[in-house]
């Protein structure tokens, strides 16, 4: 598959043999959300998927996504149900034990200074929605305008409006740390609202010793929009958070905006990945509905690196039933989309041109690429022209063979190598003889243009 799949890993898919699937069916990325659950409950997802990679001997990324600067509620026994017109109390408190008496607990006291009667609450990816009626102090009562199931640890947003919080909290910086000691592939920064955001977070990582864990910048608010082209240069990758996006800016924007963010990542040669309902019938449904298709069908045409499944495959009851789908769709279309190419400006980077030059000459000759990389970067570059050939990177690195996992088109392999033409001779091997590459097959060998007089390009008729 050239579009890749991520899924979110939860209760309903915390399990080996679910995960040893998913990976069978083509999952390259697993998700960790730190929003929810302690670490050791991290761990043991970490765990879980360790060891299925050492069982089916493979290697997938593992994407930690923090919490971010966001207003969420503390935890309730149980769910808080509303009909339309119900009122409920947000009131001051971490824990709130009886959920019929309608009390949702608010633990962070600055939610109440911000807020004024009038305003309307968002939760669930703008899905429930509640209008604040009247403020008393640490009290607020709020009726439903919408049917409302209200579980732990849920993020509100204020319609319209954006509260300025640091970009990092306790529990991101726990969570960061769990990350570099777990040796995490990727983390995503919840709520971004500049670059200045971004490094913070590179910086927090150096610290720790964790500079090469890469940073997804995710795409939610109406700061991020604004500020796009400065994230974007800043970052590792990009997300579209469709559901929190959903929750700023009116719904009939966000294919529109999902559109332009893909599209400036192209530009700029990013990895990109959207997000959140996907699949969302499928949380409750075996099979998925003709509007899902076509959506992830729309996101494909874009071009996306990567398609990410989140509440499907955390806490659906079909989570290896929802990677079977999307793997369908995927390959079903995949291989007919032809992708317009993205022209380099004048003052493109020779690398950048050299990825463009081994693109158009591969697809001249019919043939496959095979690239020798110690950081991905060449990768990168290559994944960003969309190539209508097949595209193969490897690596005597693990740690690049796993953060490569999620570009476009690329398929990682790991060789014992350490050097480049050592590499690329093993790696022709291993082609070879998992049948990858046939009789006949064309294959353009090299690497990324290093710093010295001659580089080598080598065509192949194996």
């Amino acid at each position: 598959m050239k579009t890749k799949i991520c899924a979110t890993i939860g209760p309903a898919s915390a399990d080996l043999e679910k995960i040893k699937k998913m990976i069978e069916l083509g999952v390259s990325a697993f998700r960790i959300n730190f929003s929810h659950g302690s670490m050791s409950d991290w761990k043991n997802f970490v765990d879980l998927i360790q060891d299925s990679c050492r069982s089916l001997n493979t290697y997938t990324a593992i994407i930690g996504d923090l919490p971010g600067p966001s207003i969420r509620i503390g935890e309730i026994n149980g769910k808080v149900y509303l009909n339309n017109g119900d009122r409920a109390k947000i009131v001051h408190r971490d824990r709130v034990e009886d959920a019929n008496k309608k009390v949702i607990p608010m633990p962070l006291d600055f939610f109440f200074t911000n807020i004024h009667a009038g305003d309307i609450l968002l939760m669930d990816d703008g899905k429930i929605q509640l209008y604040v009626e009247e403020i008393n102090g640490r009290e607020v009562t709020v009726r439903a305008l919408t049917p409302a199931e209200i579980s732990s640890r849920k993020a509100i947003v204020i319609k319209g409006r954006e509260i300025g919080l640091p970009t990092l909290s306790e529990r991101d910086y726990e969570a960061i740390r769990f990350c570099v000691s777990n040796d995490f592939d990727y983390i995503g920064l919840s709520y971004v609202r500049s670059a200045e955001d971004v490094e913070l977070l590179r910086s927090k990582l150096t610290s720790l010793g964790g500079s090469e864990i890469g940073v997804i910048s995710k795409i939610e608010t109406m700061q991020a929009v604004t500020n796009l082209q400065e994230i974007v240069d800043s970052s590792d990758a990009l997300l579209v958070a469709r559901g929190d996006l959903g929750m700023h800016f009116g719904l009939e924007q966000i294919p529109r905006l999902q559109e332009m963010i893909v599209e400036k990542c192209l530009e700029r040669g990013k990895p990109v990945i959207v997000a959140t309902q996907l699949l969302g019938s499928m949380i409750e449904n075996p099979v998925p509905t003709r509007s899902e298709i076509i959506d992830i069908l729309s996101a494909i045409r874009d071009g996306v690196d990567a398609l990410m499944l989140t509440g499907e495959t955390a806490a659906g009851k079909y989570p290896v039933e929802a990677v079977q789908w999307l793997k369908k769709v995927i390959e079903t279309y995949d291989s007919t989309i032809t992708f317009r190419k993205i022209k380099l400006p004048p003052d493109a980077d020779v690398r950048d041109r050299f990825a463009e030059g081994i693109t158009m000459l591969a697809e001249s000759l019919r043939a496959s690429i095979a690239i020798y990389t110690k950081t991905g970067r060449v990768a990168l570059r290559i994944s960003r022209n969309r190539p209508i050939v097949k595209v193969y990177a490897c690596s005597g690195s693990i740690k690049t063979i796993k953060k490569i996992s999620i570009f476009w088109g690329v398929k990682p392999v790991k060789v014992n190598a350490q050097e480049y033409f050592e590499g690329l001779d093993e790696m022709v091997s291993t082609l070879k003889s998992s049948g990858e590459i046939k009789i006949g097959d064309i294959v353009v060998l090299t690497y990324g243009l290093r710093d010295e007089p001659m580089h080598l390009v080598k065509i192949i008729q194996i």
